[in-house]
Parts: structure tokens; sequence; C-alpha cells
């Protein structure tokens, strides 16, 4: 029955040890630099430049590539023109409303481009439809990747009511301080990953030990022979 308890009270406290690092984890996110494309995730080809300073949630990602999602439209950065950070809440994108010009007003319909690698085709839109700015094509003429309902496509920014689209530096939110805990001193931290990889060594020695522990607890006795002292003849 002791061994019992001791194995409870060992248990109780591993749980207690191992909890909070296991749990405390935020959402995975890559810091968008200077001159980022997000890309097809098939082809590679470009599909817009993202704007310096926001974060891309992350789904997966392979040797080469981090797999994200941006203004809603998925694609993938290549891993060593990014670095990674965690994050506690969902950041904003930069999606705007924008309209086609009223100089355009004559037609009924403008042209969006599929692609902009030479094999586009032709996407009809209402000229008096609402679309969606999702991102910035820069050639010797600025372009923008545009929805209109369910259809993305490229139309010159000049054909816009907002030729020059500005997006202001994402600042991103504090994290709350939980009641009864002090801020962190600012310190050098160890990147992201080299944090998870301290947090998984822990875990796992900690994992190592109890299972160590428990077997020692556990272990079967030997059953020895009791000897008694005869003070008759001094002999055992």
């Amino acid at each position: 029955m002791k061994r019992v308890i001791i194995a409870f009270i060992i248990i109780f406290l591993a749980g207690i040890t191992v909890a909070p690092t296991a749990f405390a984890v935020d959402i995975p996110y890559v810091v968008i630099g200077e001159n980022v494309w997000l890309l097809d995730v098939e082809s590679g080809s470009r599909l817009f430049l993202l704007p310096e300073t926001y974060y891309a949630k992350i789904s997966n990602l392979d040797e080469n590539f981090y797999y994200v999602t941006f203004n809603g439209v998925s694609g993938k950065i290549e891993k060593s023109l990014v670095s990674s950070i965690g994050y506690h809440t969902e950041a904003p994108g930069s999606m705007q409303e924008i309209k086609i010009d009223s100089k355009y007003a004559v037609f009924t319909e403008i042209k969006l481009k599929s692609t902009m690698d030479g094999n586009s085709e032709d996407i009809p839109v209402p000229v008096n439809g609402s679309f969606i700015f999702l991102g910035k094509y820069p050639l010797t003429e600025m372009w923008y990747y545009i929805r209109y309902n369910e259809v993305c496509g490229y139309i010159k920014a000049d054909f816009t009511t907002n030729p020059s689209i500005t997006v202001p530096d994402f600042v991103p939110e504090e994290k709350p301080v939980e009641p009864n805990e002090t801020p962190p001193e600012e310190t050098t931290e160890n990147p992201p990953e080299e944090n998870n990889l301290a947090k998984i060594l822990i875990i796992t020695g900690l994992g190592v030990a109890l299972v160590v522990l428990l077997i020692i607890i556990f272990r079967p006795r030997k059953k020895g022979v009791n000897k008694y002292y005869y003070e008759d003849n001094g002999e055992l």
C-alpha cells in the first residue's frame, strides 16, 4: 500500500511540472520581411507580394517551404526568406475593399487575368462589382491580385478607385498578463525552435525518470531466509 501511495505522489508531481510546458503553446507564424512572395502550392509561381511586418499562419512545412494562409489565400513561402515565431492570437491580414474606377462605367464588364506567367485566361467581371484587394504584383506597372465572389485574378491598379493602396505596418498585440503574474523581464531569448526543442527534452527526461522510479518501486523483492541469534550457543 505504501508503494502505491508513493507512486501516486510521483505521478501527480510530474503532471504539475509537465502540464504548463506541454500546453502553453502559441500559434506558429512566419514574420514577413522585405520582398517575400506567396507562391502557388502546386506550380510554385508567384501569387502576390506579401506586406512587410505582417504575420502569416503556418499550417504545414517541409524541408524548403512553410505552407501558410494569408488574406484567405493558401500558398507557400521559402523558409530561407522568413523567420518563425509563436503568437498568442490570430494575426489580421491586409484585405481592403476596392471598386473599378467610374471612368469604365460605360462598359458592363472588365477582364481580370487569371495568372501573370503568360498562360493567362481572361476572367470577365462586372464593372460595378465590389472587389477585395488581396495583394500587390509589382511589374513596370502595378497590378493587384483581387477577389470577386469566389473568383481571383489580376487587374491593373490604375483601373481601380485606389491605384496606390498603402498597407499600414502590423503591430503585434501584447500577450495579456495573467492575474498574480508579473511580466517577465526583457532577456535575450533563444529562437522559438530552440525553445520548443528544450521543452521536448525536459518532458522526455521527466518521463524517463518517472518510468525508472516506478520500476524501482514495484520491482519484486527476493524473499530471503530469516536468521536469528541464539544466546545459548552464540550461533546463528
